[in-house]
């Protein structure tokens, strides 16, 4: 037996659900419901989106359509691009390169452990950059004044940048009158 994969509906599918329902109690609509996913009717433009994988009616000239809606289409397309890079890159026979990470780092383990010092050094140097005490009490000085993590602000003085532009454009002007 196959089982049905359901993703999110499409919009041509809520609209035959809610065709299908209209006029309904809750509770009336809640027991028709699971037979709408279970069969569908005799009724041919009725079908299952090839995404989503509920019912809805065709509405086109030829009833060839085969998703419910352009998101179930993209949805689609998106699958079968992705299953024909995947074949590509079987065929191809190529495999990504792997890190000397990957080669020297077994994570995988319970203690995971380095098989080369050397690698782990260079590694452990990108993430935990050494400093000198000097630095350390620099950092240190700046967060007791401005508090940790903040950044130093400039102070705002609201008048200082109006009045150089309007200095500036009274000289360009003054220099355009001139010439």
């Amino acid at each position: 037996m196959q089982t049905t994969v359901y993703r999110w509906p499409g919009e041509g599918a809520i609209k035959y659900a809610r065709e299908q329902i209209a006029g309904l109690t809750r509770d009336q609509a809640a027991s028709h419901i699971p037979r709408l996913l279970k069969e569908l009717p005799d009724d041919k433009r009725v079908k299952r989106c090839d995404y989503c994988c509920y019912p809805w009616r065709d509405d086109s000239l030829r009833n060839t359509k085969r998703t419910c809606s352009v998101e179930c289409k993209t949805g689609i397309k998106t699958l079968q691009r992705r299953q024909q890079r995947a074949d590509k890159a079987l065929l191809a026979g190529k495999s990504k390169k792997r890190t000397k990470r990957e080669l020297n780092y077994i994570w995988w383990l319970e203690h995971p452990f380095w098989l080369d010092e050397y690698e782990m050094l260079k590694y452990s140097w990108k993430i935990e950059k050494p400093m000198d005490t000097e630095s350390l009490a620099y950092i240190f000085g700046n967060q007791q004044i401005h508090g940790s993590g903040n950044r130093r602000k400039k102070a705002h003085k609201p008048h200082e940048e109006d009045n150089k532009a309007a200095r500036d454009f009274n000289r360009w002007t003054r220099q355009k009158l001139r010439s």
